[in-house]
């Protein structure tokens, strides 16, 4: 087979926009003030930390991130971003059944990153006009596959599929079972405890949105020691910078910054439902910065979040 074939692949492009103008396409967190990112570049860097390779697999930066999340430090994998996460993740697939399980409509990455790993890949749809999980069917079907993707809350839907769900999966297929949990500080909901109980459960974490550090290209998986076994094989050995660590071990100190921006959101998510509402618009439910409605009759969406208009579908 030929390298050239990789140029038939379909890619995750992107319009590159610049900083000038209203960013529509990535659900950033605006509500930040100025002056925690002034605190965050505050930071004292070692130049020696500079200079070295940073720690193989980052245990000390575990460490502090599990001592935030108040879970083991074995079950925390530091990753260049939730997008690493899931390519890391659906990497299992590719030495087991090759075949992947993703629910939609949903964040289009994992599709993306598993056919560019020549991976099968099926789609399981939520339910209609609710957009919850039809979990019967994942169920049945959930063997079939190595890795089974929901993201929740779910983007672009911007709904939260409810614990018992989630478990009942968990609980009835082999599967490995990956929840991007992107937006969940927003919703100030997570199922992360749940791996405490399912050892096939890996829930995939950013500091990208809520937190505001998007530059930094840093998030974790947060799974069962048998799943953190398997990515110490997987991943590069050194795969974030430290000044990015450093940075993120700083915003873990400056919290109350990011859980006043998430209130402020919430008021004008809220705002922004009602007057979707006023203009007879059908506004979905939505724990997230963006909300989706229905205009033009049920066949359409569109999706808006608390920055600007993001698009349809």
């Amino acid at each position: 087979m030929s390298w050239r074939n990789a140029l038939s692949l379909n890619f995750y492009e992107e319009p590159n926009v610049g900083y000038s103008v209203h960013r529509l396409h990535f659900n950033e967190n605006l509500f930040l003030p100025r002056e925690y990112y002034e605190k965050l570049l505050a930071t004292s860097l070692d130049p020696d930390m500079i200079r070295y390779y940073t720690e193989p697999l980052n245990p000390t930066f575990n460490e502090a991130l599990a001592k935030h999340l108040n879970v083991d430090a074995s079950n925390v994998f530091a990753v260049a971003g939730g997008d690493e996460g899931l390519r890391l993740l659906i990497q299992f697939a590719l030495h087991g059944l090759r075949k992947v399980l993703i629910i939609e409509p949903t964040y289009s990455m994992p599709r993306i990153l598993a056919e560019s790993m020549m991976l099968g890949v099926d789609q399981a749809l939520l339910k209609p006009v609710t957009y919850d999980l039809d979990v019967d069917y994942i169920i049945r079907v959930g063997d079939s596959y190595d890795v089974i993707y929901i993201c929740n809350p779910n983007n672009p839907t911007g709904n939260l599929f409810d614990r018992e769900s989630i478990e009942s999966i968990l609980s009835h297929v082999k599967s490995l079972v990956v929840i991007d949990e992107a937006y969940a500080e927003f919703a100030r909901h997570s199922l992360i405890n749940l791996i405490r109980d399912y050892d096939n459960l890996a829930v995939v974490r950013t500091f990208s949105k809520a937190w505001g550090l998007a530059g930094l290209r840093v998030g974790y998986i947060v799974a069962s020691d048998t799943v953190v076994n398997g990515l110490n094989r997987l991943s590069l050995p050194h795969n974030i910078p430290y000044p990015s660590m450093a940075l993120v071990l700083r915003a873990l100190e400056l919290r109350d910054y990011v859980e006043r921006s998430i209130d402020e959101m919430v008021k004008v998510r809220e705002y922004l439902i009602k007057s979707l509402r006023d203009l007879d618009l059908e506004p979905l439910p939505s724990v997230t910065n963006f909300v989706t409605f229905r205009a033009g009759g049920r066949r359409r969406l569109m999706i808006y979040t608390m920055n600007c208009l993001g698009g349809g579908l």
